[in-house]
């Protein structure tokens, strides 16, 4: 996969959503990901592991290739700090991010 835009990812992946529509956008990505998840657990009888495995590899993937191995490391590394510090713990109460 190729970028063919100067994408530049945001540091801190899991920060609030800046405006309304950053966040209207997030909401959208999220249901769309979702739909899809769905649609292979439900028409391909992909188990959820599988599902997770795909979903990690193309986002890693895509990642990678608009970062670097360098960044993409150093950015993974921060996401799993911030999951440890409790940035998703919303999630275990049914809350978005």
């Amino acid at each position: 996969m190729s970028n063919p835009y100067a994408i530049k990812m945001k540091e801190s992946t899991m920060e609030p959503p800046r405006t309304p529509a950053e966040a209207v956008q997030r909401v959208l990505c999220d249901r769309l990901i979702e739909s899809c998840a769905v649609s292979m657990f439900q028409k391909l009888d992909a188990p959820v592991e599988v599902i997770i495995d795909r979903l990690t590899a193309y986002a890693v993937g895509a990642l990678t290739q608009v970062e670097g191995k360098d960044g993409a490391a150093r950015m993974l590394r921060d996401i799993a700090q911030q999951i440890e510090d409790g940035a998703l713990d919303a999630c275990k109460r049914g809350k978005g991010n």
